[in-house]
């Protein structure tokens, strides 16, 4: 099976151009991120990576061998995020109008295409798991917490981008030896503009060309991310079981699990931002920002690799659940005390 480059490149050189067109445009109508107690960056930077991204996907889909009429539901449901996004980028929409906007996006996708987690595999045992009527309920959360998972992970340059960067390379490695060219293509073509936006996030161009991705970035990433992990996991031809698509997204998932909890246990809403992240605690600990990301994301591709090798070694799939919820366990756990020692230090 040959895998037709052009559209990567193509969709590569589109993200590069729009962001040059836009960037004047985010700036006069004022799409940029300001510093503030929780970013630290320097001057106003343009919020201008996911709408890029958004617009360098359409171009690369168009330009490859995809049949573009049974991929319209997702790219109807990803105008939806990228918009609700925009928006909130622009003007901070309430967190009530965000999710139901998003939940909407979620529907499009699963009562239109039918992309539904019927079932969690055999996780518990012997038997397989299935959801029945609770399946598109639990499809719709599925999507929106991967969403909030890559969008929480935003907090340093280069963060967000390189995680999904990783989950998106082992999600294109199983579609590649499953035979399926048209979930390969398309986790291909998200990664060529997300390589670009991550080369201007990162100031290689100059820290002058530095864009944000923007919650219309995150977003848009979370979302396709989702629906690729539940698509290929599910079914007679899945890829890999549903249990690896934790393992794939394991750091942005245990780290939005973890921190919402402490919100929720603290009396705080567990959407209200703060400073107690992963990424956090490295800055706050004196590592610097490139150091932390560097850190984060080798832990995130050891996860995604474990999961990756579990899967390829049929290791019994309750196993690793099991092995899961420990990793998940031990984080909270260390995070928590991580915390109070740093604390002590400071005082």
């Amino acid at each position: 099976m040959s895998i037709d480059f052009l559209p990567l490149l193509i969709s590569a050189i589109s993200c590069a151009i729009v962001i040059r067109l836009i960037t004047p445009f985010a700036i006069n109508i004022n799409l940029v991120d300001v510093p503030n107690y929780r970013k630290r960056h320097i001057g106003s930077v343009p919020l201008i990576g996911g709408i890029s991204m958004f617009i360098a996907i359409i171009v690369g889909l168009l330009t490859a061998q995809i049949d573009i009429n049974q991929q319209k539901n997702l790219l109807l449901a990803m105008m939806i995020v990228v918009g609700v996004g925009v928006l909130d980028d622009h003007r901070e929409l309430s967190t009530k109008s965000r999710i139901l906007m998003h939940v909407i996006a979620a529907f499009v996708i699963v009562v239109l295409d039918d992309v539904v987690l019927n079932s969690l595999g055999w996780i518990f045992g012997p038997d397989e798991f299935k959801l029945y009527i609770w399946a598109v309920f639990f499809t719709v959360f599925s999507i929106i917490g991967v969403m909030n998972a890559i969008n929480m992970s935003d907090g340093i340059d280069g963060l967000s981008g390189s995680l999904s960067l990783i989950t998106l390379l082992f999600i294109s490695y199983f579609s590649y030896i499953s035979g399926q060219i048209d979930y390969l293509m398309i986790a291909l073509i998200i990664c060529s503009p997300l390589i670009v936006f991550l080369l201007f996030n990162l100031g290689v161009f100059g820290s002058s060309k530095k864009i944000f991705m923007g919650d219309a970035g995150t977003t848009l990433l979370g979302f396709i991310i989702a629906v690729l992990l539940i698509v290929l996991s599910q079914g007679p031809d899945a890829a890999f079981s549903p249990v690896t698509a934790l393992w794939l997204l394991a750091i942005p998932l245990i780290d939005t699990f973890t921190i919402m909890l402490r919100r929720i246990i603290k009396g705080r809403s567990p959407f209200k931002a703060d400073r107690e992240h992963l990424h956090h605690f490295f800055v706050r600990s004196g590592v610097s920002e490139r150091k932390a990301l560097m850190i984060i994301t080798m832990l995130s591709f050891g996860m995604a690799f474990l999961g990756f090798w579990m899967q390829e070694n049929n290791v019994p799939e309750w196993v690793r659940f099991v092995l899961f919820l420990l990793v998940l366990f031990l984080y909270l756990f260390g995070t928590i005390h991580a915390w109070k020692v740093m604390k002590f230090i400071k005082r």
